[in-house]
């Protein structure tokens, strides 16, 4: 086996094409681009250390990287996304689908890095890329953190080449398939504040008794856009349930001794995989810093170093339908997140603070530049993320994010008009992270049926 002299690699780098054994994998016989792809590389019999695949084919169209491209995650196998919980806790780990944005954009990062060459034509130093602050990989993919000229958005799910949103969690659904809008209720006293508007059925009807929100389900751009229009839809929308895009699957493992080539007893966990469908894609959006790459590899993704897929495309999804300025009435805006939004502890919206008036309990803040009014919101149970920080190298400390689907009531302030709200908020995103692709929305209609 060939050793590789760069100690900081903890996984082989993949190469593509047919393979001759070399002294070092990051050999290139390239040109003068600083990012280029190893398929140059040439070595007389394989190493076993070496992921070999097939030469990847070039894109049916040219791609280009001055504009947006779109990465498409597809699964080999099985895949594997670990919840907060650690791997000694007691019970099955969950799986994590969607992934987070955070897993997917360390896969690209490192993706660019093994193809990384410097001014000398030399392969990627991890060791100095961890030390030394100007070392110029930095400049293109970041650490830590900061994901120097990158910027993503999503993460979205793609079934069968249609892209799909979260479906709000204020549209409910009826015993008898009917789709509804939850309402905003007259203000009562709860541990929120003295007098909140908290989100309830539109009448005590019998036909709305038994309502389920449609958790875990997705829907097409053109069928969000219908419900943007403010009116729950009565002709028929396909929604996409989990079960129908990717399957569960549970795994059971054992603790290795790698010193002594055996188990070690007692240590037992299981763990639960996504299987996606055949035709679902995990979708990437890279609106700026991507680097030319070659158009398709495969990468380690997730927890265990999973195989998945990327192939990039040139990003021509359409935007979302934007409402008319005029559909906005008495200033009152539905704020719908396709994203997830980082908060901080008992924050509702990034430094909206509390105002407690005698006829309301609202909350009060800007967002991008609009200054708003909180009247109530619709929001699912909080997401706890973390992960391991590859630059401290230690576990990443727990961040709390308010999920996708959340559906957020406000009213203008301050003279910001309709029109400017669409400009500043639809399709943008708000909150902090927002180069990680957090905090994605999306403006609707809401007809507030309450006195003014």
């Amino acid at each position: 086996m060939s050793k590789d002299k760069n100690k900081a690699h903890k996984q082989p780098p993949i190469h593509y094409g047919k393979k001759e054994k070399t002294n070092n994998h990051h050999n290139a016989s390239t040109t003068s681009s600083k990012l280029t792809p190893a398929a140059t590389q040439t070595h007389k019999q394989p190493c076993k250390d070496v992921i070999v695949r097939p030469m990847p084919k070039e894109a049916d169209t040219p791609l280009d990287f001055t504009k947006s491209i779109s990465l498409q995650f597809s699964a080999v196998d099985t895949l594997f996304f670990r919840e907060t919980r650690p791997m000694e806790s007691q019970g099955e780990l969950q799986s994590v689908f969607p992934p987070s944005v955070r897993t997917l954009a360390g896969a690209v990062r490192s993706w660019i890095g093994e193809g990384w060459l410097d001014e000398t034509e030399k392969p990627t130093d991890w060791k100095d890329f961890s030390e030394k602050e100007d070392y110029p990989l930095r400049k293109i993919i970041g650490f830590g953190d900061d994901l120097g000229d990158l910027k993503f958005q999503g993460a979205w799910l793609n079934l069968a080449g249609e892209r799909l949103y979260p479906t709000p969690l204020n549209l409910m659904k009826t015993k008898q398939d009917e789709l509804f809008f939850l309402k905003l209720d007259q203000p009562i006293e709860c541990d929120l504040g003295k007098k909140v508007r908290l989100a309830t059925f539109p009448s005590n009807e019998e036909r709305y008794k038994g309502g389920k929100a449609l958790e875990n389900t997705w829907l097409t751009a053109a069928d969000l856009s219908k419900v943007l229009e403010g009116n729950a839809p009565n002709q028929k929308i396909d929604i996409k349930k989990a079960d129908k895009l990717f399957e569960r699957e549970s795994r059971l493992g054992i603790a290795r001794d790698n010193q002594k080539r055996g188990v070690i007893e007692g240590l037992l966990y299981q763990t639960q995989h996504v299987r996606p469908n055949t035709e679902l894609l995990v979708e990437l959006d890279v609106v700026a810093g991507l680097p030319e790459m070659p158009a398709q590899t495969v990468v380690r993704l997730g927890g265990e170093g999973r195989p998945a897929q990327i192939k990039l495309a040139q990003q021509t999804t359409p935007l979302l339908t934007t409402i008319e300025a005029a559909a906005i009435k008495n200033n009152k805006l539905a704020l719908y997140l396709l994203t997830p939004l980082p908060i901080q502890t008992k924050e509702i919206l990034p430094n909206f603070t509390k105002q407690e008036y005698p006829e309301q309990t609202v909350w009060v803040g800007e967002l991008n530049g609009v200054s708003l009014k909180l009247h109530g919101a619709v929001t699912g149970k909080v997401l706890r993320e973390g992960g391991w920080d590859m630059a401290k190298h230690a576990p990443r400390k727990v961040t709390n994010f308010i999920p996708a689907g959340s559906v957020f009531y406000l009213e203008l302030m301050d003279g910001s008009t309709a029109k400017q709200a669409l400009s500043a908020l639809h399709n943008q995103q708000i909150g902090t992270f927002t180069e990680y692709g957090f905090g994605h929305v999306a403006v609707g209609v809401w007809n507030d049926k309450s006195k003014d």
